[in-house]
């Protein structure tokens, strides 16, 4: 049964006056080791993540990004410059 409340959702916003690369992964590490869900069974997300982050901040535009997890996958919606990016793997 898939659980959307709010609960299992990560909100991390990035201002376009500085760097903070690393951020994004160590959320998607943090949500992974609280879920108990072997960063190996979600395949590349975390790549998937740090490149799409690097693309939307290119212009200097804040970043917003949702992580959130739930019985069936786990998502990141990203918001920038002008964009949104929805990258999701399913749960294994």
């Amino acid at each position: 049964m898939e659980r959307d409340d709010g609960r299992d959702t990560v909100t991390l916003v990035l201002p376009a006056s500085r760097p903070f690369a690393d951020l994004p992964r160590v959320v998607l590490a943090s949500m992974l080791r609280i879920h108990r869900i072997n960063p190996g069974d979600v395949g590349e997300l975390a790549t998937s993540v740090m490149e799409a982050t690097a693309e939307l901040a290119v212009e200097g535009s804040e970043v917003i990004i949702e992580f959130r997890v739930t019985d069936a996958e786990v998502s990141v919606d990203l918001t920038g410059n002008g964009r949104s990016l929805r990258i999701s793997v399913p749960r294994t």
